[in-house]
């Protein structure tokens, strides 16, 4: 079993990015495992086809990046509590993330001890209430940015909660916001240095919003939140050898519950892979407010009308999901095809949903 990556349709990814940003420097998100590309892997597509910045959501992640032996900057763009985080963030030299008084306090001492100097940038909350100063906070973060003499600003930066909506209004309002205060902290003499607040999403939809960078993470394997209007290409799918060929008869069971049974005489063939690789996990739908709830009622109806039939390819005929998807193992039904034990039987699956233990390969 393996994720397999196509180097070709990453490539043609990235070129129309570059396009599209007109010359805007881009800063390549490598989180998520590399958004499941694995991210030592993906870091190194992305810095050999020109992208020379990139930033990671978790100190072991941009430590990845580094310990690749890939030099360049690299952002972490969360903030830290642990000492030993800190360390690890000198010791590799990547960017940290200042979005409180506690984390410039953290890296400030622990940079002391190290007598260095630690780069970093400043994060503010515009709206997505997660990490960074709030509005109103402007006076704090000039006093705090004030003591600290070993940690050294040399960024700015906030996170769009709804660049896929159906206007520009949310994005509109932190933006709105994020100069707000800039402006603010840029009057009290504060030099923020590289400005950055667009993701994939809105540095396609909304150019006001690139200033003097992007961040770009989903658009790069062409899974994007929006319509696909740019001739993007999805990137990755999984390849997995079929372990049994047998035939069934007509109204045999498959699988647990015994709510499948097959409607004819069948050629099954089982495939090692389930939910424990990631194939069938699904996002949850996690919102609970009542337009929310309606909302998947309403989905759940359209669905019942139409094709939601999980389908493989295998010998260049597409083959439908016999029964439910096992924790290690699924049926297709092969009636008519071709194949027998050792056939690669290729999937779709979202490379951010499979399992960091899959084989990642690069062709």
């Amino acid at each position: 079993m393996r994720y397999v990556v196509e180097r070709d349709y990453l490539k043609n990814n990235i070129e129309i990015i570059k396009k599209e940003m007109g010359g805007v420097p881009v800063i390549g998100t490598v989180k998520g495992n590399g958004y499941g590309l694995g991210t030592a892997q993906f870091a190194r597509e992305l810095f050999e086809n020109g992208i020379g910045f990139l930033a990671a959501a978790r100190p072991e992640e941009a430590a990845a990046v580094r310990n690749a032996g890939i030099d360049c900057p690299i952002l972490l763009l969360s903030p830290v509590a642990e000492e030993s985080d800190a360390e690890l963030l000198i010791d590799r030299q990547i960017i940290a993330c200042v979005g409180s008084r506690e984390s410039a306090v953290l890296l400030d001492e622990t940079a002391k001890k190290r007598g260095v100097t630690l780069e970093a940038h400043l994060k503010l909350d515009t709206g997505f209430g997660r990490y960074g100063f709030l509005p109103g906070e402007e006076e704090e973060i000039v006093r705090l940015c004030g003591e600290l003499e070993h940690v050294k600003i040399t960024g700015c930066f906030t996170h769009f909660s709804n660049a896929f909506g159906k206007d520009s209004s949310s994005v509109d309002r932190q933006m709105k916001i994020y100069h707000e205060m800039t402006e603010k902290l840029e009057r009290a003499g504060m030099e923020l240095g590289m400005q950055h607040v667009a993701n994939s999403t809105a540095a396609l939809r909304f150019p006001g919003t690139r200033l003097d960078a992007v961040r770009i993470g989903s658009a790069f394997l062409g899974r994007l939140s929006v319509k696909n209007t740019w001739g993007f290409q999805r990137v990755g799918h999984m390849e997995c050898e079929i372990t049994s060929v047998k035939r069934l008869p007509k109204d045999s069971n498959i699988g647990y519950a015994d709510i499948y049974h097959t409607p004819r005489d069948m050629v099954a063939a089982v495939v090692p892979v389930g939910h424990i690789d990631g194939f069938g996990m699904t996002k949850a739908n996690d919102m609970c407010r009542p337009v929310d709830k309606l909302r998947y009622l309403v989905h759940a109806i359209k669905d019942f009308f139409r094709d939601t039939q999980i389908y493989g390819y295998l010998n260049g005929k597409r083959v439908p999901l016999a029964g439910r998807i096992g924790l290690a193992n699924v049926v297709f039904d092969v009636t008519g095809v071709d194949c027998r034990p050792g056939d690669i039987i290729t999937l779709d699956i979202n490379p951010l949903l499979v399992d960091s233990g899959v084989l990642r390969e690069y062709v």
